[in-house]
């Protein structure tokens, strides 16, 4: 099993116990809205693209929200979780290319759900895993602090250090991947991370990423 499978897998099984109604860390969004938008991407391509561009509010999208209402009862929403699980047709781009589209959206997603309501324990990735998340998420990354006021400089636990955005004054950002990948998608305050550097520096990073 590819580790998007494993993911995919694990993210499902986690979807099926939630309370649908519960909060996720993307604002205005539940686990079943989370779920819908899961399907939809893989799914209903264009109406993805579609809600992405006109919607104004979280939770507000068009197409998305009739998916939403479908799942209203638990069997609807079992039938969501199912179609989730089963993955995305092979002939379309995003089953082409499962592994690179996929991967890292699911892992972050994962912990959209988990830490809705809060601070949980971290999961414990394989190491194979995390490292392919990494190699994945590079241009991700640089995308995360293209308007940071300060450079930034990424070190994750165990691997180089790399510079993701220059400019006047520059801190690091430390933690695991997973944690620096979170960080990077704009979940600041889940994920667990340690910013170092001159004081004035640490200072305007840390007000610019609690407004990003």
């Amino acid at each position: 099993m590819s580790w998007v499978e494993e993911e995919r897998r694990s993210l499902a099984a986690d979807l099926r116990i939630a309370d649908p109604g519960a909060p996720t860390l993307c604002a205005g969004w539940t686990a079943r809205q989370l779920c819908a938008h899961l399907v939809q991407r893989e799914h209903a391509i264009l109406h993805n693209i579609w809600d992405q561009v006109t919607t104004r509010s979280p939770g507000e999208e068009r197409f998305m929200g009739r998916m939403v209402a479908e799942a209203g009862t638990p069997g609807g929403y079992a039938a969501l979780v199912d179609r989730f699980a089963a993955g995305p047709s092979p002939r379309s781009p995003m089953g082409r290319f499962d592994e690179a589209v996929n991967l890292v959206e699911y892992v972050v997603h994962h912990e959209d759900l988990r830490r809705g309501s809060g601070p949980v324990p971290p999961r414990e990735l394989p190491a194979a895993e995390l490292e392919e998340v990494w190699r994945r998420s590079k241009l991700f990354l640089k995308r995360g602090y293209r308007k940071a006021p300060v450079g930034v400089r990424l070190a994750p636990d165990g691997g180089d250090v790399i510079a993701v955005r220059s400019g006047p004054g520059t801190v690091t950002v430390s933690g695991s991947p997973l944690e620096l990948v979170l960080h990077a998608a704009g979940r600041r305050t889940a994920a667990d991370i340690r910013i170092d550097g001159a004081p004035d520096a640490v200072s305007t990073f840390t007000q610019w990423a609690a407004r990003a």
